[in-house]
């Protein structure tokens, strides 16, 4: 596993623990801790393996390839932010409408139980009105 102390002085402190489960060679955490960050963030790296081979290979890879890996993962962090923008309006959205939902549900409920306490209340008079007319 990879030191913690390197995690905690290259990464960031959300990515402390998810770091910790890796070994990341020591060179790479210190040349290149924001494609670290993109490689524990990536969604379509979705298992320990995959994220862990690609660790595995930093040291194999040329520039070139670490840009290119770079150039994807960034590319993917881009297009899964747009997304989220996209359906941010949406998610809005649903969210008042089940909130207006929900507050009519909570409303009737509340009307109907007013109407019954006006019922109870309304029987409770018409039963002592009654009990004063027999009694007179």
């Amino acid at each position: 596993m990879t030191d913690l102390a390197r995690i905690k002085q290259y990464l960031p402190e959300p990515l402390w623990l998810i770091a910790e489960k890796f070994t990341i060679p020591h060179d790479f955490l210190e040349q290149d801790s924001d494609l670290v960050v993109l490689v524990l963030e990536s969604k379509s790296l979705d298992t320990d393996e995959e994220k862990q081979n690609r660790f595995n290979l930093y040291p194999l890879m040329n520039n070139e390839q670490k840009a290119k890996l770079r150039e994807i993962l960034m590319r993917e962090k881009e297009k899964l932010a747009e997304i989220e923008a996209k359906y941010a309006d949406k998610k809005k959205e649903l969210k008042n409408k089940y909130i207006q939902q929900w507050d009519m549900e909570a409303y009737h409920s509340t009307i109907d139980k007013i109407k019954s306490q006006e019922n109870t209340q309304k029987q409770q008079e018409e039963a002592e009105a009654e009990a004063l007319l027999t009694w007179l």
